[in-house]
């Protein structure tokens, strides 16, 4: 079929279920199956997904509308069916660039009339089954016998300028490209700078908010600790003084008993002198001594009540002392961790690591959830990541700081005799390694034990 050098050709093709061309034709031959002149045995009581095409003199696809068309029983056109192709794909947004510039694309997720989108069916772009490619290699075979009639010969020039505009166009566009690629590595080259600056700005301001935070924390701690103090030697002198009324009160049950003795003496020795006088000793000898141990068993026990209360209200301030201790220490621990741990999730988010040298254990990469056990106890950590004990590594730092024989004789002197270092913790073991020949206490006193027996 020959066409007008300027006009576009129009074609169908129809897809299988598999994704491939089933069926390529003119659209005047699918003009013919719409208005059932041509029936479809082969598509009968199904959906055919089928694509509309539109295609210039260099047989280059300029639009393409994905389209579904249902068929009867008898092969023919659903008579519900009605799209107007042509309005579509003119109306069509901009799509791929398949050889002659974006194309204008129509289909279910890109579809320019919404009343219209059901009707329409989304093309597999995935790699190795690209329905777009299968279309544009489809169309450049040329099965369909497209041609064109020759355009005359200012046309012809006029193509040949447009084509020359079009290859400058490009090359300063390739120019422009790598110009504004490197002035865009240079400004991302400076961000990147800049974002390191203020990354370290904020971790010194983190780390000095942290360093103020434990200094007041340690401060109020200690304000605390001053005040329990006082308090134990208050309540020291409060038990003390307790102890003291305790022992009044024993030396006057004491007394009491001497009294009651006395009194009872005094009654033997009147017994001679009449029943009537010895009642009457021993009623006022009752009522006197019973009224001495009521006032003084009173008096006793006001004191010790007042002893008591004051115990216990010493007591229940020491109590809020220690709860308010334990709340101030959360509240730094919270206060720390909240402040610490957004500060660091937030360097661990820019690409920021926590790196620290150690000996024996080289450079470590301390991670966020380990921050606060290094800070707090640096050797230990450094210990376990060594796979040894504290006591074991400090042994071994002493002996890597300073590699002498660390045997003390009676008098106190250091022998000091120079010894290789050992570099790894887990090959020292303390009083052999850090000890010279003569002062072993592992190979040097078993060999000297051997030699004597």
């Amino acid at each position: 079929m020959i066409f007008d050098h300027d006009e576009l050709a129009t074609a169908v093709v129809f897809f299988g279920n598999d994704g491939l061309v089933a069926r390529e034709m003119h659209y005047s031959e699918f003009e013919a199956i719409l208005d059932n002149y041509v029936p479809t045995p082969e598509w009968s009581g199904k959906q055919a997904r089928v694509v509309y095409l539109s295609i210039d003199n260099q047989l280059r696809i300029r639009s393409l509308v994905f389209f579904l068309i249902g068929f009867t029983r008898q092969g023919l056109i659903d008579p519900n069916w009605n799209l107007p192709l042509d309005k579509i794909a003119g109306s069509a947004m901009r799509g791929p660039d398949l050889g002659a510039g974006p194309i204008r694309l129509a289909c279910a997720s890109q579809c320019p009339i919404q009343y219209f989108k059901s009707m329409l069916w989304d093309p597999n772009l995935r790699a190795g089954s690209n329905q777009l490619g299968l279309l544009k290699k489809l169309v450049a075979r040329n099965r369909l016998g497209i041609q064109f009639k020759d355009a005359p010969e200012s046309e012809l020039n006029a193509v040949k300028a447009a084509a020359s505009a079009e290859r400058m166009e490009k090359q300063i566009s390739t120019e422009l490209r790598s110009e504004y690629a490197k002035e865009f590595r240079d400004q991302m080259a400076q961000m990147l700078k800049d974002q390191r600056l203020r990354t370290a700005t904020v971790a010194n301001d983190g780390k000095r908010a942290i360093s103020t935070l434990k200094l007041e924390h340690n401060h109020r701690i200690e304000e605390y600790r001053v005040i329990i103090e006082e308090k134990n030697r208050a309540l020291a002198d409060e038990r003390e003084r307790n102890q003291q009324l305790k022992d009044t009160i024993d030396g006057q049950a004491k007394k009491i008993e001497g009294l009651r003795e006395y009194f009872e003496h005094k009654i033997e020795q009147a017994e001679g002198v009449g029943i009537e006088n010895i009642s009457a000793l021993k009623d006022n000898f009752q009522l006197e001594s019973e009224a001495k141990i009521e006032a003084a068993t009173t008096e006793l026990k006001d004191m010790l009540q007042m002893r008591e209360m004051e115990l216990l209200y010493r007591n229940e301030q020491e109590s809020q002392l220690r709860d308010e201790i334990t709340r101030l220490r959360k509240e730094n621990q919270q206060l720390l961790s909240n402040s610490g741990e957004q500060l660091l999730n937030r360097l661990t988010e820019k690409g920021v690591s926590f790196v620290t040298y150690q000996p024996g254990a080289g450079h470590i990469t301390i991670p966020l959830a380990d921050t606060y056990s290094y800070m707090e106890n640096p050797l230990a950590y450094s210990a376990a990541q060594c796979g040894v004990t504290e006591s074991h590594y400090k042994a071994w730092l002493e002996h890597y700081q300073t590699p002498v024989c660390h045997h003390t004789d009676e008098q106190g002197s250091l022998c000091g005799e120079n010894l290789p270092r050992i570099e790894n913790p887990t090959d020292f073991h303390a009083g052999d390694e850090d000890r010279c020949e003569s002062h072993k206490e592992i190979g040097g006193a078993q060999s000297l034990k051997l030699v004597s027996g």
